[in-house]
C-alpha cells in the first residue's frame, strides 16, 4: 500500500452475505464501498483503526480496534454490512433444511426455533487487541488477530487467523486471483451474547442455550482483472462453515454464512 495516501473505491454489482438466523434477512451487496489509509504508523481500513509499533520486512505488530461482525446479522443497516471486508454464494434451500431434518429423525414440524422479534435487542460491539502480520515465500501473508470487547457489551475475547496466498497467470495479464483459508474464534462469552437464550428474551424456558466457545472456519476466493488502473471487474466467493457451538442455538437456522459478489470495481 502507499504510505500516506488515501485509497477510495467503489464497487457495483450484485452478490448476497447468507444470514444464519431464523428470521434474518440475507444482507444484499449491490454497492460496496471501500476505503483506507496508511500512514507511517497509523492505518485506518474500512472497519478498523490501528498502530503499527514495530515492523521489519517480514513482520509486523500492531494494536488495533474494529467493530464485531456478529451484530450484523441482527441489524441490517450495520457497518460490516455497508464496508463490506469480505466479499459467497450457496444458500442453504428449504428442500435441503427437510433433507437435514428428517436425517436427524424428525421434521420441519417439530423442529424448535426462535427468531429475531422474540429475541431481546443485541448490541454493536468494539473490540481491541493485538494484531500480527507475517508476509513470507512469494507473497503469503498470514495476518492473526486477539481481541478483546472493550464497550461491556459481552466481555469476551475473540480471534482471527487468515492465510492468503495470491496468484498471477502469464496467460492471463491484470489478473489476480487469492485465496484465503481461515478460521474465526469466539469466546463463549461473544458465543453466549449473541446466540444465547436467557430469561430475558421472550422465550418459554425450555428454549434457553448457553453458548459455548467456537471456531468457524473459511475458505475464500476473490478474482480479480484490470481494464486499466481505475477500472475491474471483481468475482467473490466465500463459505465459512459454522461451529456446533453456534448452531446449535435455537436462533440459527443455516450451518454456514455464504458470501457472493460479482461486479466493477472502480478506484479513485
Amino acid at each position: 500500500m502507499p504510505v500516506g495516501e488515501w485509497q477510495f473505491s467503489i464497487a457495483l454489482g450484485a452478490g448476497v452475505i447468507t444470514n444464519p438466523l431464523n428470521d434474518g434477512d440475507n444482507i444484499p451487496l449491490v454497492i460496496v464501498p471501500n476505503f483506507s489509509y496508511y500512514g507511517e504508523q497509523v492505518f485506518i481500513d474500512n472497519n478498523a483503526l490501528g498502530f503499527t509499533f514495530y515492523e521489519s520486512d517480514a513482520v509486523s505488530f500492531s494494536a488495533v480496534t474494529q467493530i464485531n461482525r456478529e451484530n450484523s446479522f441482527f441489524q441490517r443497516w450495520h457497518p460490516n454490512n455497508i464496508f463490506v471486508n469480505t466479499l459467497s454464494n450457496s444458500i442453504v434451500s428449504e428442500a435441503q433444511f427437510d433433507e437435514a431434518a428428517q436425517d436427524k429423525g424428525g421434521t420441519e414440524a417439530n423442529i424448535i426455533e426462535v427468531e429475531l422479534g422474540q429475541v431481546q435487542e443485541r448490541k454493536w460491539a468494539l473490540d481491541a487487541g493485538l494484531q500480527v502480520n507475517w508476509f513470507f515465500f512469494q507473497h503469503s501473508h498470514l495476518q492473526v488477530k486477539l481481541l478483546h470487547n472493550i464497550n461491556n457489551v459481552y466481555n469476551g475475547f475473540n480471534a482471527q487467523i487468515a492465510l492468503e496466498q495470491p496468484f498471477t497467470f502469464s496467460a492471463i495479464p491484470n489478473n489476480l486471483l487469492t485465496l484465503t483459508l481461515g478460521a474465526n474464534w469466539q469466546s463463549k462469552e461473544q458465543v453466549d451474547y449473541y446466540y444465547g437464550i436467557d430469561e430475558q428474551d421472550k422465550v418459554s424456558q425450555e428454549l434457553y442455550y448457553q453458548g459455548k466457545a467456537s471456531l468457524s472456519p473459511y475458505i475464500k476466493f476473490i478474482n480479480q482483472y484490470a481494464f486499466n488502473e481505475n477500472w475491474s471487474v471483481k468475482l467473490t466467493l466465500q463459505r465459512e462453515w459454522l461451529n456446533s457451538s453456534v448452531t446449535d442455538s435455537p436462533l440459527v437456522h443455516d450451518d454456514v454464512i455464504d458470501t457472493f459478489f460479482v461486479g466493477v470495481e472502480y478506484a479513485l
